[in-house]
Order: C-alpha cells, then structure tokens, then sequence
C-alpha cells in the first residue's frame, strides 16, 4: 500500500472520530440534564433563585423615623397578619381588576388560599363579619391562622367597571384566576408563602369558576411538564351550571386530581340537585368530601349564617393545605403580570372586643334570615335566595 493510501485512510478515520465526539458532546448534556427543570434559557434553576426586581410591596422607608417609632416601637413596619393590601391587578388581556392579598406571618412555609365571589357581588364579602368569627371576615380569618389569602373582583363587577357579561367572559375569568396563580407564584418567589400549598375556594358561580379553571390544562402550572399547585378546592353552592361551566362536566375529571370540599343547604334545591349528581363521581376519592347543611341559604349567605361552615372549611384546609408536606423550591415565573395602584390596609381591632363580639353574632338587618328564609313546609326557600338572572331558576 502506498503511504498516500495511508495518509488517506488515517484521515477519513479522524475525522470520522471527530464527528462522532462533537455529537456524543452535544448529546452529554441533554443526557445528563434528562428530566430536570430548566428556564427558557437553558440554564438550570438555582437553589437559591430570587426574582432581581425590586418588590413593589416592599416596604417604604418612614420619612420621619421618629414618627415610625411612635406608631411602632419595631421601627414603623407593621407586623405580618396585621394589615393587607389593596392594589390593580392586571389580567393578560390588560384588563384592571381590584385586589387584594393579605400576606401571612409564616413567610415562605405559608399555605395560600384564593377566594372567588358570587355572581353579582364582590370579594368584599370576604372582609364582611362571619357570625361564627366574633366579628372577622373570612379572609382576616384565614390570615389570622397562617394563610396567605388572595380574593379579587371578577370582571364587570365589584369595583372594577360595570357592565354585562357576554360568552367571552367564560375564558376570560379563567384566564384572571391563571393571572392571579401568577401574581402568587411572585410572592411564592419573594419568600412570602409556599405556592405548593395552594387552595382555591368559590361561591356559587365562583365555584363553578374555580372548577372551570382547574379542569383547564396549565392551570395554577408554573413549568410546562410540571403538575399542578392547586391540592384543595372549595366549592360553596355550586350550581349546575354557572360562569359557562357545567359542574357534572369539570368535577368528574378533577375528583382524582384535587381534593375538593363541596358544601350545599340541603333545602337550596338548585346547588343541591347539582351536588347530588356530582356525588358517585365525587366521592370516588377519599380526600373528597361533600356537607349537606339544613338550610335553604345560599352563596354567602352559607358561609355567613350557618353554624358550623367555617370549622369545616378549616378543618378541610388544615389537612390538605397546611400540613402537606411541600417544601419550598424557588419556580421559574414565565409570566409574571404586572400590578399597580398599592394601598396597604391595617386592619382594625374592635374598641370593645367582647362587646364587638356579641354584636357580630347578631345578624344585620339586611342578613338575617327572616321567616321567608326559614324551611317552610314544602322545603321552598325565599325568593330573594333564588338564583339572580344569570344562574338557573329552581324547578317548580
């Protein structure tokens, strides 16, 4: 053989060899990185991940130090539990809706719940007196016992601006409870709660809201190919169908993903028929529970006037939420949404607890329920806790 022959040889084997290291080299990592998380950069998520933005609930420094340490001997900041914040969430669409979030006092171990109002109201009924909570709201409740609590005004209600719904709004509500998950899973990344300890709760059309949303792939996902953070769902007279969602279609998939609690009067014929059909679906999973209380309120009204709802909301969250063992993990945030107009609201104790005590077990006016309300003998309730317009009447 000649040594041209050779030489030739030697060099189409080297090449070859070449060819075949720079493939095994771009092949190693994808290899060695198979099934880890990793950012729209490829590079993969640090232990120790904090978001570089300044916080825009961060703190403000006190002009005047001495005035600060007037009202607060620890140095003018007030102490977590104590207050919440009100501010303009911006939906992906751009649209402005009222918010609020109250930080809880656990920081990055803090279960979160997310509170959904009814049709026609608005998340104020979360701040609203409970009679079972000597004078607190919901929210301040949850708060008060180491939740981080997210509630907001749905679209064309509340304070955001008026007007009719159209077949639009179905996706576009979701899509505000996705904006809100995103909004949480900011302060997941500040520290402030624990995004895998995620629960949502909804009253009447709310719930069918928070069903619908859930049933929706990517909800509450903060990682393509991550699972969800939602691990406890709260539906309060749910109705067969409201917010374009019917609740025997979203409940069935979800029963063996998400622990869920349903509560319903038993005399609120609407939420209860729609309950009972759920149920064999329903109670496939052991986590998942449904209460059936004697009384034909419904919506708030539930939650507001009926002894013993808020010990079983606790009880629900207690074992679901709060001592799920999830430890935190900083998340990569692909959409973080954008929020403006921040007030920060101290929350007020009564002058006179034990007096603020009595008064808030006594209904208002406008809430008690009067002998209409009362189950009558054909078990019809009242016609002002039929459903309004947009939610299906009862049957005769």
């Amino acid at each position: 053989m000649s040594s041209h022959s050779r030489i030739g040889k030697f060099t189409v084997l080297l090449i070859a060899a070449s060819t075949t290291l720079a493939l095994a080299a771009q092949d190693a990592p994808k290899r060695a990185n198979r099934g880890r998380v990793r950012d729209q950069g490829g590079v993969p998520i640090k232990k120790n991940a904090r978001p570089n933005a300044a916080d825009p609930l961060a703190p403000k420094p006190e002009a005047d130090p001495a005035k600060a340490r007037e009202q607060d001997p620890n140095g003018g900041g007030l102490a977590k539990g104590t207050y919440h914040y009100q501010f303009k969430l911006q939906s992906f669409d751009g649209t402005q809706l009222a918010a609020s979030y109250y930080p809880s006092k656990l920081g990055p171990t803090a279960p979160v719940v997310m509170l959904v109002h009814e049709a026609g109201r608005s998340s104020k009924d979360f701040e609203d007196s409970v009679a079972e909570l000597k004078g607190k709201g919901l929210a301040e409740h949850f708060q008060e016992d180491g939740y981080a609590v997210f509630s907001m005004d749905l679209r064309g209600q509340g304070l955001n601006p008026r007007r009719a719904r159209n077949a639009e709004d179905r996706e576009a509500m979701a899509e505000d409870l996705q904006a809100a998950y995103q909004f949480l899973l900011d302060r997941h990344n500040r520290g402030d709660l624990n995004i895998g300890k995620l629960g949502a709760l909804g009253v009447g059309e709310g719930a069918n809201l928070i069903a619908g949303w859930a049933y929706q792939p990517g909800a509450a996902v903060s990682t393509e190919g991550r699972a969800s953070d939602l691990n406890a769902m709260i539906l309060v007279s749910p109705l067969p169908s409201g917010a374009g969602y019917a609740l025997d279609q979203v409940l069935a998939p979800l029963a063996l993903r998400v622990p869920m609690l349903i509560l319903s009067g038993a005399k609120d014929n609407a939420s209860k028929d729609a309950v009972e059909a759920s149920r064999q679906g329903v109670e496939r999973a052991r986590l998942n529970k449904i209460e059936l209380f004697p009384s034909s309120l419904h919506g708030f009204k539930l939650l507001r006037l009926e002894p013993k709802v808020t010990a079983a909301l606790d009880r629900f969250l207690e074992s679901n939420l709060k001592l799920r063992p999830s430890e935190w993990e900083p998340r990569y945030n692909q959409i973080p949404v954008a929020y403006s107009d921040i007030q920060t609201v101290r929350h007020k104790p009564p002058a006179n607890p034990s007096r603020a005590a009595q008064e808030a077990d006594k209904p208002k006016a406008d809430d008690k329920p009067k002998a209409d309300d009362k189950p009558k003998a054909d078990d019809e309730p009242k016609a002002d806790d039929e459903p309004k317009a947009d939610q299906p009447k009862k049957p005769n």
